[in-house]
């Protein structure tokens, strides 16, 4: 069963409300003082942020990683492998890919600790078989980023599953 991660995207609302999720993202455009408090708060649980700067904001604020998005990036493998080289070791380093094969392998030579896949509702049967076909082939981890509340996370072979805080809440509410 693939572990939860949470999005999130009202930093007012403390972890705590998050009942056993493990990791938390947040964005690297909320103010220093508020991701420092919340981090403070997941005491037991990984925090890594995404956006511009992440990985200078990861190393400034202590957190324990960064998510890169660089699904738009013309030369992935090679921010890539920058920001692990800037980040050092001991620190988590995913990394959201465009949903292609070819850059699927080349992102995982790299070794990050999970490979994120987008998902939309539209497009969901291809994003499985991708999934899928990722997971028979690589030991890095995988990730499924649900990017709309209308996407069907259920039935992803994927590690974990990243969900906005809104969309676990009414995930969790409708159990």
């Amino acid at each position: 069963m693939p572990k939860f991660i949470v999005n999130i995207t009202d930093i007012s609302q403390p972890p705590l409300t998050y009942q056993g999720v493990g990791c938390f993202v947040v964005d690297s455009s909320f103010s220093p003082q508020a991701v420092q408090n919340f981090a403070s708060q997941a005491a037991d649980s990984l925090v890594l942020i995404k956006g511009e700067h992440a990985v200078e904001r990861c190393l400034e604020l202590g957190l324990d990683g960064v998510l890169l998005d660089l699904s738009n990036d013309a030369s992935p493998v090679k921010s890539l492998q920058a920001s692990q080289k800037s980040l050092g070791k001991g620190k988590i380093c995913g990394v959201i890919s465009r949903n292609r094969r070819h850059e699927a392998m080349l992102l995982s030579e790299c070794e990050p600790d999970f490979l994120c896949f987008k998902i939309w509702s539209a497009g969901e049967a291809g994003l499985k078989e991708l999934v899928s076909w990722y997971n028979e082939l690589f030991l890095i981890q995988s990730a499924v980023f649900v990017c709309d509340d209308k996407a069907d996370f259920n039935g992803y072979s994927a590690d974990n599953i990243i969900l906005d805080d809104k969309i676990y809440k009414n995930f969790c509410c409708q159990k």
